[in-house]
């Protein structure tokens, strides 16, 4: 049932939104293999054939299409099964593989090596690569591998090229959109040599005579510190030695931690002495929170990002989806497979949720426990195995192995320096001086390298899986300043301000993008990502953006915020704020409600009729003053996670696409992030996982 909001004290169901959370506590499910439907449907699915087909029409499905073969129950499910003991015991190959490199342990059994990467990135990488296609997936655009040219990185001391040419694969896995064949970038030749001056960081081309597209990117040969633990090496070693475009990918990763280490440590001179620290590429600077916001405490705490939800409706939602090990918890099905079936579609998506599942055991709990450790090098290897096997899809599933693989390093190591910092926490900022340089470290800190890498890459594309992340920070702005984190972007947007204006700018220019891309190239991977990201902190029983909107009393005749729409593609520079003007009040929450109403005149999925039945109309309703309740998160859990995973995916990414954009020109995501910067911070740096630290009297 919905709660009174508008009171002064809070129920238990608003204080923990209907969820438990254990926190630092391992769950049961956390040591077994992680897996779900779409990862079974893809396995039982693999081409037995050859799948790059000569330069020739071939047609494709105009809807996706579920693949089955034609064969008796029986004969099939046994087909299945030997499929997947094969894939399996190939796994545990691979994972053997590499802890043997690590020797034993105590126990007399086999450890990882001290390779940063080994249960990451298990298994030999080659030169090789193959683009994304809707052969795989359910997105109806052919791959983005798209012409652009960028500025000189003059630090670039290597070239990598790589060159590709068109060809065509067949279906593989279960459900897809061309299960007919696609085309696809099939990897031809890769070299390394040194950089030439002037050349620009990425830059690609294409020779219409030879069929030929030329990847070359400029990188520089970052350096590890004791700080890094090898990291910066070991991803530079295999991603470069792929090909050039998942090299762009993971230099993006390799950014986020050297940037990372740097910060972090003039953070803590910020908070030790309490003066402004300078770096070559930004600034942290010690601040007051504001006082133009205003909200009723307490304030909802941030959960751990492991929290169990006990709908029965969320319950039964995971069990049809065939969920086993980590993805029974509702936080990182989340994560994992709504996020990834609501970005690509396809069973394919299942391999990246597996790997996203045990990034998020390993980011909110670690990998002290041997078990917990095991079940998430085992995701790995399942993935590794997979691409061997795998005769269409293979090439393509690797590359993303490594830009996952080296993203996730990264940011592990990331974390273990931030847990490693014994320092009281108190509010600061970071702003930077380079754009396109935090564009990139902001996308590898959202886990969005390998969207970068199926979006085609360059700096537009980094724009928006970058600075998009606008979407998620917004929300995350209050609690990041209050306990010293150093990756939130907006403060940089806003060019070092957290007064009204400049955020109400930089909201409604977040806004705008949105509204490009839906109207523009809506199944952009760059693009679905942060649609995804606003769907997902909605449905991750981790941050409270509904429950956080109830402490606020706005004004309603200031409640719509007008969308800043570019006039083309957005760039770098449409995210930061300008000193223009925004409009807000009835005017422009009556087009949040004009493009509802849109949506309910189309006839929309029942899964999406539901989200907006339990969580927009009451939402717009007490935005507008029209109601003083609220759902807690548990309500609309289910129906959020449904609509994720629903299909047809283009109708559902249309659909879920203009209800984001309804909370966000109704002014309801605004009124979330204003009641966020009203929260204080008391404990050590980054006090927002599931470490021992983290209490809900910390957060007030």
């Amino acid at each position: 049932m919905p709660y009174i909001a508008r009171r002064r004290t809070l129920p238990e169901v608003a204080l923990t939104g209907g969820f438990v959370d254990p926190r630092a506590k391992t769950q049961p499910s956390f040591s077994g293999r992680m897996t779900c439907r779409d990862v079974t449907d893809f396995i039982s699915n693999i081409t037995k054939f050859s799948p790059l087909a000569p330069r020739l029409d071939m047609p494709g499905a105009d809807g996706h299409v579920s693949l089955r073969h034609g064969k008796p129950d029986d004969e099939r499910r046994t087909q299945v099964d030997c499929t997947l003991d094969k894939i399996l015991a190939r796994s545990d190959e691979i994972k053997l593989e590499s802890t043997r490199q690590g020797g034993q342990d105590e126990d007399g059994g086999y450890k990882f090596a001290d390779q940063p990467l080994s249960d990451l990135v298990p298994g030999l990488v080659v030169s090789g690569g193959l683009s994304r296609s809707p052969a795989f997936d359910c997105l109806p655009a052919v791959s983005r591998f798209r012409l652009s040219s960028g500025p000189e990185d003059p630090n670039a001391t290597f070239q990598l090229t790589s060159t590709w040419g068109t060809a065509y694969v067949v279906g593989e896995g279960s459900v897809m959109e061309a299960p007919l064949g696609a085309p696809v970038w099939s990897l031809k030749t890769h070299a390394i040599a040194p950089t030439k001056p002037g050349s620009s960081k990425f830059c690609q081309r294409y020779d219409a005579n030879t069929d030929t597209l030329t990847t070359t990117v400029n990188l520089a040969r970052r350096l590890d510190t004791a700080r890094t633990g090898g990291v910066l090496c070991a991803i530079s070693n295999v991603s470069w030695m792929r090909n050039a475009r998942v090299a762009d990918a993971v230099d993006c990763a390799a950014g986020l931690l050297s940037d990372a280490a740097a910060l972090l440590a003039a953070r803590d001179n910020v908070l030790t002495t309490g003066e402004t620290q300078r770096l070559p590429f930004a600034e942290i600077r010690p601040v007051v929170m504001p006082t133009w916001c205003s909200a009723r405490r307490p304030l909802p705490p941030k959960l751990s990002g492991v929290a169990l939800s006990q709908d029965q409706a969320t319950l039964d939602l995971l069990a049809a989806e065939g969920c086993n090990g980590s993805l029974v918890n509702a936080s990182i099905f989340s994560m994992a497979v709504g996020y990834n079936r609501g970005v690509y579609g396809g069973s394919i998506s299942g391999l990246w949720a597996i790997m996203d599942s045990a990034f998020v055991l390993d980011y909110t709990i670690g990998t002290k426990d041997s078990r917990l450790a095991d079940s998430i090098s085992g995701a790995f290897a399942e993935v590794a195995a997979v691409a061997e096997t795998a005769a269409s899809a293979g090439p393509h599933i690797t590359d993303i192995r490594v830009v996952k693989g080296c993203n996730y390093a990264c940011l592990r190591q990331k974390t273990v320096i931030e847990d490693t910092t014994n320092v009281d926490s108190a509010p600061c900022i970071v702003v930077w001086d380079d754009l396109s340089r935090l564009a990139r470290y902001k996308l590898a800190d959202a886990v969005f390298c390998h969207v970068y890498y199926d979006s085609g890459g360059g700096e537009e594309m980094a724009a928006m899986a970058g600075l998009g992340c606008v979407v998620h920070d917004w929300i995350d702005l209050g609690a990041d300043v209050s306990c010293g984190e150093v990756s939130n972007i907006i403060p940089s947007l806003t060019r070092g301000s957290l007064d009204e204006e400049p955020l109400l700018e930089v909201y409604s220019r977040l806004a705008g993008a949105m509204i490009w891309y839906r109207d523009n190239d809506l199944f952009n991977p760059a693009a679905l990502c942060i649609l995804y990201t606003h769907w997902w902190q909605l449905a991750n029983c981790r941050h409270r953006p509904i429950s956080l909107l109830g402490r606020t009393d706005l004004d309603v005749t200031l409640s719509g915020v007008a969308a800043t729409v570019p006039s083309k593609r957005p760039t770098l520079d449409h995210f930061r704020a300008q000193g223009t003007k925004v409009e807000r009040g009835h005017g422009q929450f009556a087009k949040a409600e004009a493009r509802l109403k849109s949506v309910l005149e189309s006839d929309p999925l029942p899964e999406t009729l539901a989200v907006i039945d339990l969580l927009v109309r009451p939402t717009l309703d007490y935005v507008r003053g029209a109601s003083d309740e609220l759902p807690a998160e548990s309500e609309y859990l289910a129906a959020v996670l449904a609509a994720e995973v629903a299909y047809p995916q283009g109708k559902k990414v249309l659909e879920l696409w203009d209800l984001a954009i309804v909370m966000w020109e109704s002014g309801a995501m605004w009124a979330a992030g204003v009641a966020s910067l009203c929260y204080t911070h008391t404990g050590k740096t980054n006090c927002d996982r599931a470490r021992g630290d983290l209490a809900g009297n910390t957060w007030m």
